[in-house]
């Protein structure tokens, strides 16, 4: 199969899934449910399912969060098995992004908190000692990051740096697009860092986001950046499906969530 056809048979199967996606009615519909076992049941009904249908209503906060990094990792996996062989690595990568903000803690010399001993992924990066966590970390995927070397680098400045390194050359075009779609995503995590506790600026920014991603998946359908742009729009999709089902696992009483939920 030629490059151009790989890709063509990549975009429709990802064409089906993009047009799967929860509409922004189906999300409010979502968001409006009192409690985890409500959500759950709604978000079955949806393209959400493959990512909860095994989550049982009684789930903690840190099951929820360990099954939808599992499960991302295994999503990334089977869209880099349908890519050209050179695009493989480079998208595999995506996988390793929802462990980043959890690898920077532990390589900062934090304590660590007892969910991560209990953890498969971090309990083996977890030693007490700094040294050996950096060592233990080199067996990860995430060592192509240098984030533990260079302080002054924003840790997704390098996890971003070590996706360029794997990409391999492409046009003009794509080169271009595959900028945007960094960019585009650095002044997203910039812009919530700045303010974080601002909840009303969290999903403008979001929504934002997305419609970036929609424009790079629409214009460059059959070409690399789609590829990347969808896995973007997804990831945007587990983070918000991560909100809905921690929020309702830590505070299971409506009446005892934070005002600004």
């Amino acid at each position: 199969m030629t490059t151009s056809n790989r890709f063509a048979y990549v975009q429709a199967r990802l064409q089906a899934r993009h047009g799967r996606r929860p509409s922004d009615d189906r999300w409010r519909l979502l968001e409006s449910t009192p409690d985890i076992a409500s959500y759950l049941q709604a978000a079955r009904a949806t393209s959400l399912r493959p990512w909860i249908v095994h989550l049982a209503s009684e789930a903690d906060s840190h099951q929820v969060e360990r099954s939808l990094r599992v499960d991302w990792g295994l999503y990334v996996s089977q869209i880099a098995s349908w890519m050209p062989a050179r695009w493989r690595s480079a998208v595999q990568w995506l996988s390793t992004l929802p462990y980043l903000p959890h690898f920077v803690y532990l390589v900062r010399n934090e304590p660590v908190p007892r969910w991560m001993l209990d953890d498969p992924v971090f309990s083996g990066v977890s030693q007490t000692d700094l040294d050996s966590r950096r060592e233990a970390l080199q067996s990860t995927l995430l060592s192509r990051a240098s984030f533990e070397i260079d302080w002054d680098v924003p840790p997704v400045t390098a996890w971003f740096d070590a996706w360029k390194d794997l990409c391999p050359s492409a046009d003009e075009s794509d080169e271009a697009a595959l900028d945007r779609i960094r960019v585009d995503y650095e002044k997203h995590t910039a812009a919530i860092q700045d303010n974080p506790l601002a909840y009303p600026v969290g999903p403008p920014l979001r929504r934002r986001l997305a419609q970036r991603f929609n424009s790079i998946f629409r214009q460059h359908s059959g070409r690399i950046p789609a590829v990347f742009a969808h896995l973007g729009l997804m990831a945007l999709d587990v983070e918000r499906l991560r909100g809905g089902l921690v929020l309702r696992a830590l505070f299971p009483v409506p009446a005892e969530r934070p005002l600004w939920a």
